[in-house]
């Protein structure tokens, strides 16, 4: 959905030792794209940093991988921009990660952030009183960075580890609840599987809904992302779901295709949507006038019009009824040409008619046949011609 890496691109692959990344680059390996290992070492857990080096090291070497690695000091760039601990860290990753990118020639730097990642960022950017952009929490893709596993929770990422038989090392400072995020980590890990994965859908949603606004306001095309969310919008008020928005919007290009809420239909036809009322009300039928006289000698034949029709009135069976059109149903549309015999569904669509045109349509039928498509066209078979000698004038009262 995301199209985050084409086949055989070149991918950095942030690499700390943990499961995510361990996972991360793992699978990326396994699809083929070409692999580069890069790992920081902050020097602020002491003996551990350099543990988790030496972890990654040995890795890399048994999946036979490039890895660079780079150490910097991290409490004293902190000092020196007059930020926290963890915002150096992250200024440092970042910034290297991007040189390091451009450098290789590498599409994408992929990093291992996940779902419970992004539930603790949007529970994090609320306590902090954020505005949608930080409801949105981390996007998939971010310039040159990407996140291929945020489409998973943690667990899931630790039973792969268990099933692909993964080593991987873990972060002691991920205990340490003064440190927010890890508080907010630590609150989840009680949180059922459900909470956060509606948490990261929550924040997906909300990046729909930002990139909707941006393009509205600025009048630029909307992205495919927001396409959804601007179908929803429309749609929801006649209680079309989530699920069911997507499945329109991939429908869109098709035609035919039809989606029932409680009380409306959503009809696809020629790439048009159509919103038509389910709720059955009272229809008054139009009456049905029929006029029979015989044909005189000399006497021109005008063309059918929105209510009114000249036929062979010998060709009429009994009983003439109006109705509605059905799946199915076929007539042979008048013509000076050979007779054809044609669907009627497949006349409506080359009239361009709408769900709600065709299904206000009148058809008249003798019998089991149809004479008259109202207001369209007439019925081949019933046509007057040279050998008719009685007609049968009609004329439709619509109340």
């Amino acid at each position: 959905m995301h199209r985050l890496l084409e086949a055989g691109d070149k991918v950095l692959v942030g690499l700390s030792g943990g499961a995510d990344s361990v996972v991360l680059l793992y699978v990326l390996r396994a699809c083929g794209y070409a692999c580069e290992a890069c790992h920081c070492n902050f020097h602020l857990r002491g003996e551990e940093s350099n543990r988790d080096e030496q972890f990654v090291r040995n890795l890399c070497a048994k999946w036979n991988i490039p890895l660079y690695t780079r150490d910097f000091a991290t409490e004293d760039y902190a000092q020196q921009q007059g930020i926290s601990i963890e915002m150096a860290a992250r200024d440092l990753r970042y910034a290297w990660f991007e040189e390091l990118r451009q450098e290789l020639g590498c599409k994408a730097i992929a990093v291992a952030h996940h779902q419970n990642d992004q539930a603790e960022t949007l529970l994090l950017n609320l306590s902090r009183g954020t505005g949608l952009r930080g409801l949105g929490g981390m996007r998939p893709k971010n310039g040159s960075v990407i996140r291929p596993l945020l489409c998973v929770t943690r667990s899931e990422i630790e039973h792969y580890c268990q099933e692909n038989n993964l080593d991987f090392i873990t972060d002691s400072t991920n205990a340490d609840t003064s440190i927010k995020r890890n508080a907010y980590r630590a609150i989840l890990q009680s949180a059922p599987e459900t909470d956060i994965r509606h948490y990261a859908q929550a924040a997906e949603r909300m990046q729909a809904y930002q990139s909707l606004l941006q393009s509205l306001l600025l009048g630029t095309e909307i992205e495919d992302e927001a396409q959804l969310t601007l179908l929803y919008e429309l749609l929801q008020p006649y209680g079309f779901n989530a699920s069911q928005a997507e499945n329109i919007l991939a429908a869109l290009p098709s035609s035919g295709k039809r989606f029932d809420a409680p009380d409306f239909t959503a009809a696809i036809d020629h790439g048009q949507l159509s919103i038509v009322s389910r709720k059955k009300q009272e229809e008054r039928v139009p009456t049905l006038l029929r006029a029979v006289r015989p044909r005189l000698a000399r006497e021109h034949f005008p063309a059918a019009t929105d209510d009114w029709a000249l036929v062979d009135a010998d060709k009429l069976k009994e009983p003439l009824t109006l109705r509605h059109w059905r799946n199915g149903d076929i007539f042979c549309p008048i013509s000076n040409g050979p007779r054809i015999t044609k669907k009627l569904q497949d006349f409506f669509c080359d009239r361009k008619l709408s769900l709600a045109e065709k299904e206000a349509t009148w058809i008249l039928c003798s019998a089991d046949e149809i004479v008259w498509i109202v207001g369209q066209r007439l019925d081949d078979r019933f046509k007057v011609t040279d050998k008719t000698t009685r007609i049968a004038e009609l004329q439709i009262e619509i109340q």
